[in-house]
């Protein structure tokens, strides 16, 4: 389906057509003729009118392209986050599953490393953006379930981190921390799927 904007310079190329024709018509025939002036006038005007109509149209697309932009970078960082944190939690659970975390507790430091925080984000982005018809009720109850997500993960990173650097010389940090990881592993990759799903309606339409 044609946007509004590409109907509208249709019609206005078709307006500006009929006035050229109707004012050589007028010329040619070397008449005043007051009907056909009041004609020619009145298109003008709608010329006008749909002129700025179409700019308009046109500043809310760029709006739309622009927005539909920050929600793809947004989304591609946060995917790159997931994958980050995914790897430091595989081999965290590994290494635990080996009995290879807490043999020196003391050197936990180095195998622990601190998972990053998800950017949030997408919801605020939703609230200014004009999406497209076909995305926008779908998009309201995803994203605001993605937000939701999103701020869970990070509350149990930020979790996971103040109990890793308040117990990192613990004995018995392995079995809270995996559950931390186990918990985490589960949540990102629902989040995962959520996020490659909108990631692929917003490349179709980018």
């Amino acid at each position: 389906m044609k946007s509004l904007l590409d109907r509208v310079w249709w019609i206005i190329g078709l307006l500006i057509a009929i006035s050229i024709v109707l004012l050589l018509y007028s010329i040619l025939e070397k008449q005043y003729n007051p009907l056909l002036y009041v004609i020619i006038t009145s298109l003008a005007l709608i010329i006008l009118f749909l002129i700025i109509l179409a700019w308009r149209e046109h500043q809310r697309e760029i709006k739309t392209k622009n927005g539909l932009t920050s929600f793809k970078n947004d989304l591609e960082y946060n995917l790159q986050i997931l994958g980050y944190n995914q790897n430091i939690i595989d081999e965290e659970l590994k290494m635990i599953e080996e009995n290879k975390f807490s043999e020196k507790p003391k050197t936990n430091k180095l195998i622990l490393r601190p998972l990053l925080p998800l950017k949030i984000g997408l919801w605020d982005i939703l609230l200014i953006v004009t999406f497209p018809d076909e995305l926008k009720n779908e998009f309201l109850v995803k994203i605001r379930d993605i937000d939701m997500q999103e701020r869970k993960i990070n509350e149990q990173i930020k979790s996971r981190e103040n109990y890793k650097n308040t117990n990192i010389e613990s004995h018995d940090i392995s079995s809270t921390i995996k559950r931390y990881d186990q918990m985490l592993q589960k949540n990102c990759e629902e989040l995962r799927g959520t996020l490659m799903d909108i990631g692929m309606q917003i490349y179709k339409i980018c």
